[in-house]
């Protein structure tokens, strides 16, 4: 889903940071391009702003020249791309600087606190040494935000899509925190998604991590443990899923497994 800021201005002032903002559903805790007024997937017209990670990919991207000013003799060349935020949400962006071509996988860009000119958030393309102090910066706001901007899982426990969705945005606050690495990460998503019934069978763990159930569960129980530079809110994420992960897969195996994982 596009977010055209042209309709909602994302850009606002958080303690006197410029930062980029999505909508949030207040029912399923899915996250939307800053347009959104209506959640697409439960239908709630209950949608919150909330920080984005200012992070992306560029998806596609164009190079157009505009008129400036009231001179349309007078043209400037301007990059408009779309771009997939590390958050989920696609929205339209101008780039700052050059585009370089894709030779490893997407181009990573990053959110400017600028005032754009034409309505459209500003990006620029961003090395890796850039792209890790962003990570940092962004995931201590994101450890350190209010309760009602970070994810939290429905109060009763029924493990469908909207736990699971829910399950794994709170996966990824803990990635952005630096809370888990990258090998606790695909642990835990993979407990999120087999959640539903009762965990994954021998078969599974074997071909997934060469591991048998009794380790798996072992590996989701270091992977959530508490570090010491958790904060509180971390802390407590990492607690629901641990509780709730354990009562999933301490449950009884349904009768017969299925043979992939069937939600993504």
């Amino acid at each position: 889903m596009y977010g055209h800021p042209l309709r909602t201005n994302p850009i606002h002032r958080d303690h006197g940071e410029t930062v980029l903002w999505i909508r949030r559903c207040r029912e399923c805790r899915a996250l939307f391009a800053p347009q959104t007024s209506v959640c697409p997937t439960c239908t709630s017209a209950e949608l919150a702003w909330m920080p984005s990670s200012g992070l992306g990919s560029i998806v596609s991207w164009r190079l157009e020249h505009h008129s400036v000013g009231d001179n349309p003799a007078e043209v400037m060349p301007r990059t408009i791309a779309v771009v997939e935020l590390d958050d989920g949400p696609w929205i339209f962006t101008t780039i700052d600087g050059e585009v370089p071509p894709p030779a490893r996988g997407s181009v990573r860009v990053r959110f400017l606190p600028h005032v754009p000119a034409d309505g459209f958030p500003v990006f620029t393309v961003c090395h890796a040494a850039t792209e890790t102090t962003e990570r940092g910066q962004r995931a201590a706001q994101c450890a350190n935000a209010p309760t009602d901007l970070v994810p939290s899982l429905p109060s009763a426990l029924h493990y469908d899509s909207v736990w699971i969705r829910a399950a794994l945005q709170q996966c990824e606050v803990l990635a952005r925190a630096d809370s888990i690495d990258s090998t606790s990460r695909s642990v835990i998503a993979f407990a999120i998604r087999w959640a539903p019934f009762g965990g994954a069978g021998a078969r599974e763990l074997l071909v997934a991590f060469g591991v048998t159930r009794r380790r798996f569960l072992q590996k989701v129980e270091d992977a959530l443990r508490p570090r010491r530079a958790d904060t509180v809110t971390i802390r407590g994420l990492k607690r629901q899923l641990q509780v709730s992960l354990t009562q999933a897969w301490h449950s009884a195996l349904p009768p017969s497994m299925p043979q992939s994982v069937p939600w993504r």
